[in-house]
């Protein structure tokens, strides 16, 4: 399995790409509130395990404390926190952007959620990359107006003298408690038994309204619309089971990258007549190595691996899986091949779209399992997807798409954790692709495959179908099953 190097790693969390990056020693604002806040933050779960969001943030808020926002810039990010060489071209390389939209939704998330709680505010105001601090309003302080025990006690002794309810009489003790509440005051409330009795009386009763009113309005709401819970709940076995698997994708717990190919990387080995591994993708150096080469027309290949190509059958794709009911919009991220990173395999979930020509990820995943691309530039080894351990009936390679048939491939398997899932949606070619997409998007074509692959456990093992498909026109019709695995090889 092709790996990448690891970076150095600070005590506070963050990444040291550089060997002038002076971000050890933190110690002198270990005490500072606003550290504290973005350390707690980093360490919360809703930076979802992710070390580079993580690494972001403590490297902005690092900055900001030391009074050095002059390093608070796109270019210094990319390389102190992504790893990218220095001098990269941040117009062509947008991770940085990208993964501060992303950390902008983790902020507001971990104040509505784990961080509630925080007096101290942080948010990264568009337009750049400094971290803004402010305090927590007054009015989102407000304590709860449902009365303590003690208050409830003091309720129940309450009485008039003859022994009737006084209903202005509770008005102006609950108002009291209020502001009793606020001003941190103690409240005296006269005796009245009956009171509290009568008052929680007709609070059950409005309460029980309500519920019967909301009860009767959500089954009307449910008979007139489209709610994704009552299409699910009336569905047939074949969309049940497609559900199943999308729950498994789609999460609030995690995000989910959608990762549509590199089509320039294609047209790039064409010319140059060599495959590119990962590790060369990831840190750029194919481009490096490339340009030092100084071959023919080294200019305008150059300028494929700038460009940012993908295929309209991938767009489609992207497109109708965005459309999903169980699709989770604020954790679900469209990502460019080139712009992944490895940490999001390890904390999220995926889907890989393309061959491992386009979308050299799927490198990563193919020791795991059966069917695995191989391209050779040469007529001495098959081209094609490979069947290493084939079964009766089943041809070792399926070899390169011809006018008239196609092949595809939908890979379900663990992803570099095993706290996740990658789905892999691939082709031999673009057709080949959309085969397997179109397979994948039939509930009626999946529901037994899928069916074979359920767990005990309520999910699914991990899957391997190897579809074919009539080629008309670069176009997949009517795609079949032709084998498939379940579980690990």
């Amino acid at each position: 399995m092709q790996t990448l190097g690891s970076s150095q790693k600070s005590a506070t969390g963050f990444v040291l790409c550089s060997p002038d990056a002076d971000v050890t020693n933190t110690h002198r604002h270990v005490e500072d509130p606003r550290w504290q806040l973005a350390r707690r933050i980093a360490a919360s779960g809703t930076l979802g395990r992710s070390r580079l969001l993580a690494d972001f943030l403590l490297y902005i808020v690092d900055r900001h404390i030391r009074d050095r926002g002059g390093e608070i810039t796109e270019q210094q990010i990319g390389v102190l926190v992504f790893g990218r060489a220095e001098g990269y071209d941040a117009s062509e390389d947008n991770i940085v952007r990208s993964y501060a939209r992303n950390l902008r939704k983790r902020l507001d998330e971990y104040f509505a959620t784990e961080g509630k709680e925080e007096n101290l505010l942080l948010e990264i105001p568009r337009g750049g990359y400094a971290p803004s601090f402010s305090m927590r309003r007054m009015e989102e302080c407000i304590p709860s107006l449902e009365p303590t025990e003690s208050e409830r006690t003091a309720l129940l002794q309450a009485d008039s003298p003859d022994g009737a309810a006084d209903t202005a009489k509770i008005v102006s003790v609950e108002a009291d408690m209020f502001s009793s509440r606020i001003l941190e005051t103690p409240v005296s409330v006269p005796q009245h038994t009956k009171l509290w009795k009568q008052t929680l009386a007709r609070r059950l009763y409005w309460t029980s309204f309500v519920l019967c009113l909301g009860f009767v309005l959500g089954l009307g709401c449910a008979f007139l619309l489209p709610r994704p819970i009552v299409r699910h709940a009336i569905a047939s076995p074949a969309i049940v089971e497609s559900h199943r698997l999308w729950m498994q994708l789609f999460s609030n717990s995690h995000d989910t990258f959608i990762v549509p190919s590199d089509d320039g990387l294609i047209i790039m080995q064409s010319l140059i007549q060599r495959p590119l591994p990962l590790a060369n993708y990831v840190n750029g150096s194919y481009r490096t190595n490339l340009r030092r080469g100084d071959a023919p027309g080294t200019s305008e290949i150059l300028k494929l691996g700038k460009r940012r190509y993908t295929s309209v059958v991938d767009l489609d794709l992207v497109s109708r899986l965005s459309q999903l009911d169980d699709v989770v919009p604020e954790r679900t991220i469209v990502r460019y091949a080139r712009d992944l990173q490895m940490d999001d395999l390890r904390t999220g979930s995926a889907i890989l779209i393309g061959s491992t020509e386009a979308n050299p990820w799927i490198e990563l995943f193919q020791p795991r399992m059966n069917f695995r691309f191989n391209f050779n530039p040469g007529n001495d080894k098959p081209s094609g997807i490979i069947n290493p351990h084939p079964r009766a009936g089943e041809s070792p390679v399926y070899g390169t798409p011809t006018q008239n048939h196609t092949y595809g491939l939908v890979a379900y398997v663990p992803n570099l954790s095993g706290t996740g899932h990658v789905l892999i949606v691939a082709g031999l070619n673009t057709a080949g692709t959309e085969a397997a997409a179109k397979f994948l998007l039939t509930p009626s074509l999946m529901m037994e495959p899928l069916h074979r692959a359920r767990s005990s456990r309520g999910g699914f093992e991990q899957f391997e179908l190897l579809v074919g498909a009539d080629n008309v026109a670069s176009n997949a019709a009517s795609p079949q099953l032709i084998a498939e695995r379940i579980g690990s090889q």
